[in-house]
């Protein structure tokens, strides 16, 4: 099974506004990408297309309400799995909103972003939310890119403040997206740590145009086969070929039949439980 752990759709209305963030300090971010070029249809055509079974699909208020994103759920229930987003994870609201989507809507995990939530995973505030996500036993996948939406924000969503995250909470499981490329040496310290796992997306494919399919695969086995997991970022079809560079490299690398199998699935299934 091909699991696609990091998607992203839009909920209504479909049409040629774009998609923002807003900040809970103030200010927001405009993606650029038109609400209609997210459209669950289009998700499901090219995941047919190229052979994914399921996606995870990210929350994300400003894009689709967790409410919106459960509906999907129920609609789709063999192709998408929902994570909860929130607007400010620091506030209690939080992790009301965490409790209710898991309990009520369905929702498998919660998805963080340190530079549009204004917080770093080593800040105490944000360890309320994450101990309860752990209580809850989902997962949380946390932005890791800093050349992200928010200028001025590159520290915070470095993966180095992961180890103090995992230092609080412990028996969180966090999935650092996007390999916390360009701060991807750093997963070699990271990824040994129990509960932590890396999804590839952006990353792994900057990390082989870098340095070379040969040391792509080195530094997978280094980190540990059983720690990554294939992801796109897909957020309509023009970002959506992500995906397929993404399948099109961990194909191409030489690796066993079993450590693709996990990369490509097999490692966020034992996680989801699915």
């Amino acid at each position: 099974m091909i699991i696609d752990s990091h998607t992203h759709l839009s909920g209504p209305p479909f049409n040629d506004e774009t998609l923002y963030a807003t900040y809970p300090d103030g200010g927001a971010f405009d993606l650029g990408i038109e609400r209609a070029a997210c459209h669950i249809d289009l998700l499901l055509e090219d995941m047919e297309e190229r052979g994914v079974d399921r996606a995870l699909v990210m929350g994300f208020p400003e894009m689709i309400t967790n409410e919106q994103l459960s509906e999907l759920v129920k609609k789709h229930p063999d192709k998408i799995t929902g994570f909860t987003g929130v607007m400010d994870p620091k506030s209690e609201d939080a992790i009301q909103e965490l409790d209710h989507s898991v309990k009520t809507l369905g929702l498998r995990g919660l998805k963080l972003h340190p530079d549009c939530h204004s917080f770093s995973p080593s800040d105490r505030e944000i360890v309320p939310l994450i101990r309860r996500a752990a209580e809850l036993d989902v997962p949380t996948l946390i932005h890791s890119y800093p050349g992200g939406m928010r200028r001025g924000y590159f520290g915070i969503a470095a993966p180095d403040t992961i180890d103090d995250l995992k230092a609080q909470v412990p028996e969180a499981t966090i999935i650092i997206g996007h390999m916390g490329y360009p701060r991807y040496l750093d997963l070699l310290t990271l990824a040994q740590i129990p509960g932590v796992f890396v999804e590839t997306s952006w990353g792994l494919t900057s990390i082989a145009e870098l340095h070379g399919l040969d040391f792509t695969v080195r530094f997978i086995r280094m980190i540990g086969v059983d720690n990554v997991l294939f992801g796109s970022d897909w957020i309509g079809k023009q970002v959506g070929m992500e995906q397929e560079k993404q399948l099109e490299l961990i194909n191409k690398l030489d690796l066993t039949r079993e450590e693709r199998d996990k990369i490509l699935g097999g490692n966020i299934s034992k996680i989801l439980k699915i």
